[in-house]
């Protein structure tokens, strides 16, 4: 009698399975945020062309009074952060010098203008102040839903965590991109149309670029 042993699993075909398992459930961890980069992408890719509505935002513009001159933009920040309802290390402060402006027939001096600037993904802060004045002018810019999601995309006013996040995300995505062209190339073609379909696809990118540009 002739006993027939079954061929033990090549290492081949391990790798295989354990790689559709992890591409698999990379895709399912992985599709929210692929829903989300989607959409704001194509928002942004044609928020010009087609104006579209829904990146829109409401801005509102206050004057707050300035009770002594601050010594500093962080001074100022410290006055300005509890009616802003921030924390002062929120406004991060940019400085433009004094300087010569033409006036009428001759010159005035410009004093130093003081700017500082809070994002969140759900707000923008501007506050604008001229120094030796008695006022800042603060404008309050609200995104609604999708430019909020947006914003989300672009990561402006997150914190590390989420910078991180949208990284592992990222790197995510580019694993499922290899990872199925090397399913692919395995399961259902030659490793050479597989060559010829990715360098084909790369010029064709390429190529869009470099006349986009």
């Amino acid at each position: 009698m002739i006993h027939l042993h079954p061929r033990p699993p090549s290492h081949r075909g391990n790798s295989q399975k354990w790689l559709r398992r992890i591409h698999a459930w990379f895709g399912l961890a992985l599709a929210a945020m692929l829903l989300l980069f989607a959409t704001t992408g194509f928002l942004l890719n044609h928020r010009a062309v087609m104006k579209i509505p829904a990146l829109d935002r409401k801005e509102v513009t206050q004057l707050l009074s300035v009770e002594a001159s601050p010594a500093a933009p962080t001074a100022l920040a410290a006055a300005l952060a509890p009616a802003l309802g921030l924390d002062p290390s929120a406004l991060k402060p940019k400085i433009d010098g004094a300087r010569a402006v033409s006036w009428g027939n001759g010159e005035i001096r410009q004093p130093e203008r003081w700017t500082l600037r809070a994002d969140t993904p759900s707000e923008s802060v501007q506050v604008e102040y001229w120094v030796g004045s008695r006022q800042a002018e603060v404008k309050r810019t609200q995104p609604n839903l999708w430019l909020y999601l947006a914003r989300l995309h672009m990561s402006i006013g997150t914190g590390p965590a989420w910078v991180l996040f949208s990284d592992a995300a990222a790197l995510g995505l580019a694993f499922l991109g290899l990872s199925g062209f090397w399913l692919w190339g395995r399961l259902h073609g030659s490793p050479r149309r597989l060559t010829l379909l990715a360098s084909g696809g790369l010029a064709t990118a390429t190529a869009l670029a470099w006349f986009a540009g």
